[in-house]
């Protein structure tokens, strides 16, 4: 632990204001194992909805164009910014 008081003042503010964000930030977590696998939703809804839809071609093939347009906006949510490109700081 920096035994500078200012960085202890800011990590106590921290863990008053965000307790979630400063156990998150130190790497004491103990909640890792509740998070729920959102990979596995997405697996699974491709093939849940072709079974939903394949009565109806339209459907079928309306949602099919959705998901296909929607891969790339997951994919550069899911990807994290390149490394030299500033980032917002605080304030």
């Amino acid at each position: 632990m920096d035994d500078d008081p200012v960085l202890r003042d800011l990590g106590a503010d921290l863990e008053r204001d965000d307790p979630r964000l400063a156990a998150l930030l130190s790497g004491a977590t103990d909640d890792v194992g509740h998070r729920r696998p959102w990979w596995l939703l997405l697996l699974l809804a491709p093939p849940l909805l072709m079974v939903l839809f394949v009565v109806n071609p339209a459907a079928f093939g309306g949602v099919t164009l959705v998901l296909i347009l929607a891969v790339p906006v997951i994919v550069c949510w899911l990807l994290p910014p390149p490394s030299g490109t500033p980032t917002a700081g605080p304030g």
